[in-house]
C-alpha cells in the first residue's frame, strides 16, 4: 500500500475552503487553485461568485504545486466536491451549515480582512472565537489548528510570536504566490485530516493530576506552573495550563528552563509560593547551580523531567540508561530524587513523593518516563499529606536572649534573614523599643528595609555582608578599624544560616564575639555561635516583647549609638560627577531619587539585584521599601537576578526595580522578550512599573577589584566584557510599551518621573567607568582615605585578617 494510501481521508462529500476577506484578489485566487485541483479529474469546484476564473499563473513554481498535489488527490480523493465559500465576517462561520446531502469538512480557513490584519501579539480574540465557531458549527466538521486556519496580516519585521491557532501570513509581492500557496496549504489540510485519524488525544496521566491537586489542596492559586516545552511534555503542559486556568494559578514564562528555577526561587523567597516545573528530558543538566538554590532555601515544589527507559539503549537525550546515571548527580547536590519508569507503582511513586515534599528539604525531582506520564489511574484517589511539626523554642536560650536585650551593652545589631510579614512587624517593634540596630544582607535584601510604608525606619543601619558592607554598619560595629569587643556590643543573627557570605568576619572572630542565633532546623545551627534557640523567628520575638523590660538609660544610650553615624557620605568619589559615572556617583544619585519619590510621592518597589558590582552598589546605596530577590543568594550565580523576573513580576502590585552588570547580562538569554510575553499575551497585567538598569563598564568589575587588589597592573582580557549599545528608543509591542535609555548621568535621565510611569518597561543603559573605592565591596574599604575618619589606617602591607 502506498504512503498515499495509508493516510487517505474519510470520505466527505464537500470539502470546505472558506474565506474571510474583504480582498478580491484573494478570491479569485482561490477560484483558480480549485479549478487547477478539480479540472479533468471526478473531483468538482463549487463556488457562488459567478464571474469568470481567470488564467491561471504562467510560473514554474505555480505549475509544480498544481502537479504535485494532483497527484495526491488524485489517488486519496479521487471523487469530492471543493466548494468555496466567501464570507464577510469570522461570525458569518456559524452560517456553515450541510445542507442535508452529506458530511462536509471545512478543511482551510484564509482570513484576509481588515478586521484581522493587526499583528496578533496581546489583545486578540479570534482563538476564542475560532474554537466557538468549531463548536457551534455541529455537522460541518472544523478543527481550527495552524494547519487549518491561515491569516493574513500586515508584515512585521520587529516581532515574530507564533502561539496561536492561525499560520501568519504576509500579503505577497507576486500575485501568483497566493495562488500557490492555497494549492499547496488546502491539501496540507486535507493530508492533515488523514494523519490526524490515527491520533488520538495524549491522555491525562494520574502523576500530573495527583501533584497539581495536592498542590492546590496545600497552596491554593498561589502555586505557580513554570514549564519549557519538549515532545515529551508537551501533553503534560497542555493538560496543566488547562489546570491552572482553571483554579488561577499562574503560568510562568521563562527564555529557558535555567530562568524557570530562577522565577520559581524568587516568587519562593518573595512569597512562599510553591511550584512545579516540567521540562523534557535531559534538561535536569539546565538549571544550573539554581537548583543548589532552591535545596538551600528549601523552596518546596516538584520538578518533573522527562526521561527515557533505563532499559533503553543509549537514548536520546536519557540520563539515566547503561553509562550515565543523572540521579548521583542530582543527590550529590542535596536534592530528594526518584526515578519513575513503572506504570504498576505510579500510585505509590506519588505518595512518595508527597512525602519527600512534606519533608520540607527543598524540590522533589522526578525522573519520569513517557509510560509513565501517560498512565491513569483511579478516579479516587487522593494523595495523602503529612503536616510536618513545627520546631519548639529552646527555653534555656531564650533566657539568654531575653537577657541580652533587657540587660546587655548599648549595642546590638540584628542581621534578620527572611522573614513572614508578621515576624517582620514583630522586629520592627522590637527594635523601636528595645533600641536594636538592624541589617539585612546581601543574600536577602529588604527583609529589614530603610522605609516601611513610606515612613523611615531610624533602626535600620543598612547591610552587613562579606560583599556589601554598609558603611554605616562598619562605624557601628568598628572601633579605630577593629570590632568592638562583647562587653560592648551584641550581635543577633534572626532566622539566618551565618554563612560565609552573610558577615565579612572569620569563623574566629565570629566566635570571640559570641553571638546570638535564632535558627528553625538544627542542621542551621553554626558552629561557633554563644547562645542559640530553634524555633520559628515569629514564635521567638513574641516571647522577647512579653518579656521585655528595657531601662530607659540604657535604651537612649541604645538610640545615641543608633545615630552617631547618620548623615555622612562614605566616600568622596560618590560626590564627584565624573565621565563616565563611577558606580559609587550613579548609585548615590539614584539613591537621592529614590528617596525623594518614596517619601514624598508613596513610591514602593521590588528591588531585584544581580551579581556583580553594580549589584553590590544597588544594595548599598538603594534605599529599599521591602524584601527584594538577590542573585548572590546560595551560588551567586550571575544572571540568576535577572532570569527571575518573570517570577518577580508575576502578580506583584508595586513597582519592580532591577540592577544587573554587562557581565551578568552576557551570560543569559535577553529577559524583555519573555516579560513582554507575559504581560501581553498571557495576560499578567503590568500595573506598576519595571526598570531595569544594566550597568555598562567594559568589566567584569569585581574578580577585576580583586586582580587589581593583588597586583595593580592585573589587568587582561579575562575581566574584560564587550557590549553593544542601543540609542535610545522607544517601542509598542502588542499595546506594551518598551523604552530604552542611556544613562550618561542622572540628572539628565528624568528618571523620578520614568520610575513612576506604570504600566511601562524601561530599559536603562548605564554608562559606568571602573574603580576600586567605596560601597563596602570589602572591609578594607573602611581604611581608605575618602573615608570621613581614618579609622585604624595601617601602613601599607599590614595584614588586616581577623583584625576587624
Amino acid at each position: 500500500m502506498s504512503a498515499a494510501a495509508a493516510v487517505r481521508p474519510r470520505p466527505a462529500e464537500r470539502l470546505l475552503l472558506v474565506l474571510v476577506t474583504d480582498r478580491p484578489a484573494l478570491v479569485d485566487a482561490a477560484r483558480i487553485a480549485l479549478r487547477d485541483l478539480t479540472d479533468g479529474s471526478s473531483r468538482v469546484a463549487r463556488t457562488d461568485v459567478t464571474r469568470s476564473v481567470p488564467q491561471s499563473p504562467d510560473e514554474p513554481g505555480y505549475r509544480l504545486a498544481v502537479d504535485r498535489a494532483r497527484r495526491y488527490l488524485d489517488q486519496v480523493l479521487p471523487a469530492a466536491e471543493l466548494r468555496l465559500c466567501v464570507l464577510d465576517s469570522v461570525a458569518d462561520l456559524a452560517k456553515l451549515r450541510a445542507d442535508g446531502t452529506g458530511r462536509s469538512l471545512l478543511a482551510l480557513l484564509v482570513i484576509d480582512h481588515a478586521e484581522h490584519r493587526r499583528p496578533p501579539i496581546g489583545g486578540d480574540d479570534l482563538d476564542r472565537r475560532l474554537r466557538t465557531a468549531a463548536a457551534d458549527l455541529d455537522v460541518v466538521e472544523f478543527r481550527p489548528s495552524p494547519g487549518t486556519v491561515h491569516r493574513y496580516v500586515e508584515a512585521d519585521d520587529q516581532v515574530a510570536f507564533a502561539a496561536g491557532l492561525c499560520t501568519i501570513r504576509w500579503p505577497p509581492t507576486r500575485p501568483w504566490v497566493v495562488a500557490a500557496d492555497l494549492v499547496c496549504s488546502f491539501t496540507d489540510a486535507l493530508q492533515l485530516a488523514g494523519f490526524s485519524r490515527f491520533h488520538g488525544t495524549p491522555p491525562t496521566g494520574f502523576l500530573v493530576e495527583a501533584l497539581a491537586g495536592f498542590l492546590t489542596r496545600r497552596a491554593g492559586a498561589g502555586w505557580g506552573l513554570h514549564s519549557y516545552t519538549g515532545s515529551v511534555v508537551s501533553p503534560v503542559i497542555d493538560t496543566l495550563e488547562r489546570y491552572a486556568a482553571r483554579h488561577g494559578n499562574p503560568v510562568v514564562p521563562g527564555p529557558s528552563e535555567h530562568s524557570l528555577a530562577c522565577s520559581a526561587l524568587a516568587r519562593w523567597q518573595l512569597g512562599g509560593h510553591s511550584f512545579l516545573i516540567v521540562v523534557t528530558s535531559g534538561m535536569s543538566d539546565e538549571f544550573r547551580g539554581t537548583l543548589a538554590n532552591l535545596r538551600s532555601a528549601r523552596a518546596r515544589g516538584f520538578i518533573l523531567c522527562a526521561e527515557s527507559r533505563a532499559a533503553q539503549w543509549h537514548p536520546f537525550q536519557g540520563t539515566v540508561h547503561a553509562t550515565e546515571d543523572a540521579r548521583a548527580v542530582l543527590a550529590a547536590r542535596g536534592l530528594q530524587v526518584a526515578y519513575l519508569d513503572d506504570p504498576a507503582t505510579v500510585e505509590a511513586a506519588v505518595d512518595r513523593a508527597i512525602a519527600a515534599y512534606e519533608r520540607d528539604e527543598g524540590p522533589v525531582v522526578l525522573l519520569v518516563s513517557r509510560e509513565v506520564l501517560e498512565t491513569p489511574g483511579p478516579a479516587t484517589a487522593r494523595p495523602t499529606s503529612v503536616a510536618r511539626p513545627a520546631p519548639a523554642v529552646v527555653a534555656g536560650d531564650i533566657d539568654e536572649l531575653v537577657r541580652v536585650v533587657n540587660q546587655g551593652p548599648a549595642r546590638i545589631l540584628c542581621q534578620a534573614g527572611p522573614l513572614s510579614p508578621t515576624a517582620r512587624e514583630l522586629l520592627l517593634t522590637l527594635a523601636r523599643r528595645a533600641g536594636l540596630a538592624l541589617a539585612d544582607s546581601l543574600t536577602h535584601p529588604g527583609t529589614v528595609s530603610r522605609y516601611v510604608d513610606g515612613v523611615p525606619v531610624p533602626e535600620y543601619l543598612g547591610t552587613l555582608s562579606l560583599y556589601g558592607h554598609s558603611a554605616r554598619v562598619y562605624d557601628f560595629l568598628h572601633s579605630d578599624g577593629r570590632l568592638r569587643p562583647p562587653a560592648e556590643q551584641a550581635l543577633i543573627f534572626l532566622n539566618t544560616r551565618i554563612a560565609e557570605i552573610d558577615t565579612p568576619y572569620s569563623p574566629l572572630l565570629l566566635r570571640r564575639s559570641r553571638p546570638i542565633q535564632v535558627y528553625e532546623r538544627a542542621e542551621d545551627r553554626a558552629p561557633f555561635i554563644a547562645a542559640g534557640l530553634r524555633g520559628r523567628a515569629e514564635e521567638v520575638l513574641r516571647i522577647v516583647l512579653d518579656r521585655l523590660d528595657v531601662p530607659d538609660d540604657l535604651l537612649a544610650r541604645r538610640r545615641a549609638a543608633i545615630d552617631a553615624g547618620r548623615g555622612h557620605a562614605a566616600d568622596v568619589i560618590g560626590a564627584i560627577p565624573v565621565r563616565p559615572m563611577s558606580p559609587n556617583y550613579f548609585f548615590r544619585q539614584l539613591g537621592g531619587v529614590l528617596e525623594h519619590l518614596i517619601e514624598d510621592l508613596g513610591y514602593r518597589y521590588t528591588g531585584v539585584f544581580d551579581v556583580g558590582r553594580a549589584g553590590l552598589s544597588a544594595v548599598c546605596n538603594l534605599p529599599r521599601t521591602g524584601p527584594g530577590f538577590s542573585g548572590w543568594y546560595g551560588r551567586a550565580l550571575m544572571g540568576d537576578a535577572l532570569q527571575a523576573l518573570p517570577g518577580v513580576l508575576c502578580h506583584r502590585p508595586d513597582n519592580v526595580l532591577a540592577v544587573v552588570g554587562d557581565g551578568a547580562a552576557a551570560l543569559v538569554p535577553d529577559i524583555v522578550p519573555t516579560l513582554v510575553r507575559q504581560i501581553v499575551v498571557d495576560g499578567h497585567a503590568l500595573r506598576g512599573n519595571v526598570s531595569l538598569f544594566r550597568c555598562v563598564n567594559g568589566a567584569h568589575s569585581v574578580i577585576r577589584t580583586y586582580r587589581e587588589g593583588l597586583q595593580p597592573a592585573g589587568v587582561s582580557g579575562q575581566t574584560g566584557v564587550l557590549s553593544l549599545l542601543d540609542g535610545d528608543w522607544v517601542r509598542r509591542i502588542g499595546g506594551q510599551t518598551v523604552r530604552h535609555r542611556v544613562v550618561l548621568d542622572v540628572a539628565d535621565a528624568a528618571l523620578a518621573d520614568r520610575l513612576t510611569t506604570p504600566g511601562v518597561i524601561d530599559l536603562y543603559s548605564v554608562l559606568l567607568g571602573h574603580n576600586n573605592e567605596g560601597d563596602g565591596l570589602s572591609r578594607l574599604a573602611a581604611l581608605s582615605w575618602q573615608r570621613p575618619a581614618l579609622a585604624g589606617a595601617r601602613p601599607a602591607g599590614h595584614s588586616t585578617k581577623d583584625s576587624g
